[in-house]
C-alpha cells in the first residue's frame, strides 16, 4: 500500500509537499496525462475518518492541517494501521482485514504477496479494480504495484517474478457479489441510539 499510494511514507510529516504541489500545477499546465492525486496516506485518513470530501480549497486546508495534527501525536504504525482499517475495498467493504476474508477466505497475515498486491491495486478506484469483478484491470495494476515494490528495494526481482507469475485465486463468488446487506429500520434506530449512549 505504502509503494503504490505514498512512497515518501515514512519521511513526510503528513503532506508530501512535492506531490501537493504537482497535483495543484498539473490542474493548470497537463504535466501529466491524468489526476495525480497529490494526497497522502494521512491524508486519505483524514478524509476516511472525517467523511470531508467538498472540492473546495479550504477542505484541502482543513485536510493539511489535520494531517499534519495526527503526524505530531501519533506513530506512522498507527496512522498506517488506521488507514488500512477504514479504506474501501469495494462491495461495502471497508478495511483490508475484511476484504482478505471477502476475497481470498483468509486472514491478512496468510496472505501471499500476490493477494496483497491485488488489495493494494483496488485502492485508486476499488470498483474498478476488485479481483472478482475486473480481474484483467486487477492484474494490470496488481503489476504495477509489484513494480513499485521492486523499485524501491522492498521486494527482490525473484520475489517480483514470483509473484507476478503466482495465479490470484479469488474465492468471491457472483452471488456473493450482489448480496448486500441492508439493515431494517429498527436495526438502524439500535444502532444509532447505542452510538448516541456511548457519545
Amino acid at each position: 500500500f505504502v509503494a503504490i499510494e505514498d512512497k515518501r511514507f515514512r519521511e513526510h510529516n503528513g503532506v508530501d509537499w512535492k506531490r501537493t504541489f504537482a497535483a495543484f500545477a498539473n490542474m493548470f499546465v497537463d504535466l501529466y496525462s491524468s489526476n495525480q492525486g497529490g494526497s497522502t496516506i494521512t491524508q486519505q485518513l483524514v478524509k476516511n475518518l472525517t467523511g470531508d470530501n467538498s472540492q473546495t480549497p479550504m477542505r484541502k486546508v482543513r485536510e493539511i492541517m489535520r494531517a499534519r495534527y495526527l503526524e505530531d501525536n501519533y506513530a506512522k504504525e498507527t496512522i498506517l494501521e488506521c488507514y488500512l482499517n477504514t479504506i474501501a475495498m469495494a462491495n461495502g467493504i471497508y478495511g483490508v482485514e475484511v476484504a482478505s476474508n471477502y476475497y481470498f477466505d483468509k486472514t491478512v497475515s496468510e496472505l501471499n504477496l500476490t493477494e496483497c498486491a491485488a488489495l493494494a491495486a483496488m485502492t485508486r478506484e476499488p470498483e474498478r479494480y476488485r479481483p472478482d469483478k475486473n480481474p484483467e484491470n486487477n492484474e494490470e495494476r496488481r503489476k504495477l504495484v509489484l513494480s513499485e515494490m521492486l523499485d524501491q528495494g522492498l521486494i527482490t526481482q525473484e520475489e517480483h517474478d514470483a509473484a507476478v507469475a503466482t495465479p490470484l485465486n479469488v474465492v468471491a463468488s457472483k452471488e456473493n457479489t450482489n448480496e448486500v446487506e441492508v439493515n431494517s429500520y429498527f436495526i438502524d434506530t439500535v444502532i444509532s441510539d447505542v452510538i448516541d449512549r456511548l457519545v
